[in-house]
């Protein structure tokens, strides 16, 4: 067995790796306020470099996009290192120490940008201060905003849709529509935006489009967990129908991988 091939073929990941790492030490040495309160050991490296990256991007253009981009990188390094402090370190009791500092000022840091960010019409932050405070204000300025060019991105859309879904299920339909339509060739699709579309279908009683669109599921995702034979139950199909359902789910799930989707 030839064991060289593989070591070589992680020699660039690693070289990679190292210059990721190199570049960062480079922006804390440069600027040390954008690392002096992290922690210095190896754990979530990966979210530790990409909060300072947010950080020196928020330095240089303090905007509500860079603010909102700061504030998920707190959460995720702080959900990252919060578990850790429940580790028993026997030798050196400074490394958890440093965490728990670490932890305690992501914290902080996230409130106050919170706090900053609550007024902001900027569609990202209204959708976060709706979804983790239940920010009522924030969710009418998202859904006023739905024909705001900000609002295209499929995870605003897909947002978008969950709130009109119980008092427009047009409305709804159309947003999640217009979701799909926004990925690129080659994109991974958040296949949710196309289980909400079947539950809105069921829902209306839509059943051969529920049926085309499980179809489209399964074929995106083969881990969806879509019981076809439970979808099959609540309407008959001759074998027609059904070729004619599948041709059409073929042909929307090539737009989709071809970025197409909503082109005619």
């Amino acid at each position: 067995m030839n064991i060289k091939t593989p070591f070589v073929m992680l020699l660039p990941l690693l070289f990679l790796a190292g210059c990721e790492q190199d570049r960062i030490k480079t922006l804390c040495d440069s600027n040390p306020s954008l690392c002096a309160d992290l922690h210095v050991d190896s754990w979530c490296k990966f979210e530790r470099s990409d909060l300072i990256r947010a950080r020196r991007q928020y330095s240089i253009s303090p905007d509500d996009a860079s603010a909102y981009s700061l504030m998920v990188e707190l959460d995720r390094y702080h959900d990252c290192l919060e578990p850790l402090l429940g580790i028993e370190y026997t030798k050196r009791k400074e490394r958890k120490n440093d965490k728990l500092d670490a932890v305690i000022k992501a914290r902080e840091d996230l409130r106050q940008l919170e706090q900053e960010t609550r007024t902001s019409d900027y569609p990202y932050l209204q959708l976060w201060h709706w979804q983790r405070h239940g920010d009522h204000q924030a969710r009418i300025g998202f859904l006023n905003q739905a024909g705001n060019p900000l609002m295209q991105q499929p995870e605003l859309q897909k947002a978008l849709a969950e709130l009109l879904a119980p008092r427009d299920k047009q409305a709804a339909e159309q947003a999640l529509h217009q979701a799909l339509g926004l990925y690129p060739a080659g994109a991974t699709i958040d296949t949710g935006i196309i289980a909400n579309l079947i539950n809105l279908y069921i829902s209306g009683k839509r059943y051969s489009d529920a049926w085309v669109w499980a179809r489209v599921l399964v074929s995106l995702d083969q881990q969806a967990g879509v019981n076809l034979n439970r979808m099959d139950a609540y309407a008959r199909f001759d074998e027609q129908q059904q070729q004619d359902m599948q041709q059409q789910a073929d042909h929307i799930v090539q737009r989709l991988k071809n970025g197409t989707y909503l082109q005619r």
